[in-house]
């Protein structure tokens, strides 16, 4: 499936394929929001939520590894290198 085909989905499907398909990433806070990330297929989708995994507020999908950041900087890499 591609990005753009992901997005053409009603955000129930969208939902419904990432939990059952997509690799957890991480998640952070943004303000109010709890955002959980996901990839899928090459491309990611950043999950809105603003109460915690019950109301999805907005689904954020994209290719750049630049917008993983917030994600990459919660990430414990300690056990990797001792």
């Amino acid at each position: 499936m591609t990005q753009f085909d992901f997005q053409l989905l009603p955000q129930m499907e969208q939902l419904d394929l990432l939990y059952e398909q997509g690799t957890f990433v991480g998640k952070c806070r943004k303000g109010a929001q709890t955002c959980v990330l996901y990839q899928l297929e090459g491309f990611y989708v950043e999950v809105e939520y603003r109460v915690y995994r019950r109301i999805p507020a907005k689904l954020n999908c994209f290719r750049s590894t630049s917008l993983l950041d917030p994600y990459l900087e919660l990430i414990d890499v300690e056990h990797l290198t001792g």
